[in-house]
Parts: C-alpha cells; sequence; structure tokens
C-alpha cells in the first residue's frame, strides 16, 4: 500500500471569499467545484503541482461544526490518495491506526478516516468511478505561487514522525533538528519535479518560533500553515499585499537556513508562508541519501 499526498481541507467562514483570495489574489487555479444545496459546497484550488486545497464552506458535517468550534475557521484535514480504499483501511487498522470512520462512499470517491497520534484527522480516498479530479496548471509567467508543504505542529516532533513514515509509508527527505526539536521535510513515494513536488513538515519543540510556540499553547497540536515557494518572495509578498491580502511578516532572510521567508493571512487567519524555493540538486541530493539529511550537520 502507498500513500499519495492529494489534498488538505480548509474550513472557510465564507467561501466565495476564500475562492477569491486564493485564486484572484493569490494566482491559485479553481480546479473544481461541487454544490449541491443544503448538502455541501466545497472547491479545489491549486498551483504547480497535483496536490491541491480543498476549501470547503457550509453546511459543515457534525465534526467540522465541532472543529470550528474549538479551532475556528482552519486546516480540517489531510488526505490522501490510494489505489483500494478498503484494502489501505485494512492495512492502516492492522498497524495500529486509530479509525475515525470506516470506509463508506461520499459523491465519487470512496473514503475512510484515521487520526493520527495527536488525534489529527487524516482522510484516506479512492476514486469510486472513472474520474479524477482536474490538476491545477504550472503558473503562466514562472514567477507565481507554487504550493511547497503543508505543516502539522505537534508537541512531540519524534513521535509525530514516527506515526507517519511507520504507518503511512512517508519518508523523511531532510531535517533541522537540535534537541528533538525543530522541523523535519516529509515526502510520498510519488514525489517528483514536476507533476507532484509537495512535502509534509512536521515541527515540534524546543526552540520554536514565537508563532509557533503562540499557535501551541493557544490550539495544541494542529494543522499549521500552507506554504508557497516563489522565485522572488519578495516581489510575491509585495503583490499579495497590493492585491488586498493581509500581510503577515514582511519577507526577511532566516539567515540559519538560507533561505527568504514572508507571511500572509487568508480571510480566516490561518497562516500563510511564502519562501524561497530548495535548490533541484539538493533535493535530489536527499532522495538519493540512504538516511535523511540533517541540515544542522551540512
Amino acid at each position: 500500500m502507498e500513500l499519495r499526498l492529494h489534498h488538505f481541507g480548509l474550513l472557510c467562514e465564507d467561501l466565495e471569499r476564500s475562492i477569491e483570495a486564493y485564486c484572484e489574489k493569490l494566482g491559485n487555479q479553481l480546479t473544481s467545484r461541487w454544490y449541491n444545496r443544503g448538502q455541501y459546497d466545497i472547491a479545489f484550488v491549486g498551483s504547480g503541482t497535483d496536490f491541491t486545497l480543498e476549501l470547503v464552506g457550509r453546511p459543515f458535517t457534525p465534526h467540522q461544526e465541532e472543529h470550528v468550534a474549538r479551532h475556528g475557521y482552519s486546516i480540517h484535514h489531510l488526505a490522501f490518495l490510494v489505489d483500494d480504499v478498503d484494502a489501505a483501511f485494512e492495512d492502516l487498522r492492522s498497524r495500529g491506526a486509530r479509525v475515525a470512520w470506516e470506509p463508506k462512499p461520499h459523491l465519487f470517491f470512496r473514503h475512510c478516516g484515521f487520526y493520527d497520534e495527536d488525534g489529527l484527522l487524516i482522510e484516506v480516498l479512492s476514486y469510486a468511478v472513472p474520474l479524477t479530479l482536474a490538476k491545477p496548471d504550472a503558473p503562466s509567467d514562472g514567477n507565481g505561487l507554487v504550493m511547497d508543504h503543508v505543516s502539522i505542529l505537534t508537541p512531540d516532533l519524534r513521535r509525530a514522525q514516527r506515526f507517519y513514515t511507520e504507518k503511512l509509508g512517508l519518508r523523511t527527505l531532510y531535517e533541522y533538528v537540535e534537541d528533538e526539536g525543530g522541523f523535519v521535510m516529509l515526502t510520498d513515494p510519488f514525489f517528483d519535479f514536476r507533476g507532484h513536488r509537495f512535502m509534509l513538515e512536521i515541527i515540534g519543540p524546543p526552540h520554536l518560533e514565537p508563532r509557533e510556540e503562540e499557535l501551541l499553547a493557544r490550539r495544541g497540536a494542529c494543522y499549521d500553515h500552507l506554504c508557497y515557494v516563489a522565485s522572488d518572495v519578495r516581489a510575491a509578498w509585495k503583490a499579495a499585499v497590493e492585491a488586498g491580502i493581509e500581510a503577515g511578516e514582511a519577507p526577511r532572510l532566516y539567515e540559519e537556513y538560507g533561505v527568504w521567508v514572508s507571511w500572509l493571512k487568508d480571510p480566516d487567519g490561518n497562516d500563510v508562508e511564502i519562501m524561497d524555493p530548495l535548490p533541484d540538486d539538493f533535493v535530489r541530493m536527499a532522495l538519493e541519501a540512504e538516511e535523511p539529511i540533517n541540515v544542522l550537520q551540512m
């Protein structure tokens, strides 16, 4: 069984406003929109990779309503695609993953749910009919934002890392870890440099940034933020702010990482990061290495 990073779900207070922000102001492409009055209102958007962001509007399920009551309008789940969801369900359950719901049909998917070690929701799905979601195109101008990773914030970095590697089969590509805290970057078996260049980041204490310390204290373990890469971080951040996206931290050079990083806020107040892309040569080196690369030791 191999799981492919497919999308993450973001619960939105105003779906039309979120679509406008992510598509018209941040340059993502709207690839699918599903609406059935009183049942669901969902849009998929993305940029530069087949991994997408699922924007979910009301009506919410009881579980989604509970999430909003506890955490506000924020990232709700991370989803993986498999060939056979029933077989994947049995495999994950046999590995000790905690079940959220058993396989059942939903639209043209069949899906099941699990919780990770911190109680974060994971969806596993397969297509129930010979139809696949449309994939976003690459940015037309070469300077647009490209989805790069989604981030988990946890009180126990290594415990979370073991769940995603040992139970879900992801691989640690590289890490920045000191005193068992910092961050690790994970890939699925389908990672490539064109159609499926996307990662999962896990962040844990000690040595958290103030933004992360505040969020972990307020919410506990959570899906933290979405990150884009851009060829010119400062220009991309400025363009987003001028388009009407709320500014977070202005671009600055993180000397310990050697990259430019900036922050924005989406319409529901979620953090959106823009950073320099990793050099292809570094990623290839990490993919070919037998063990994860610890950047601190380079």
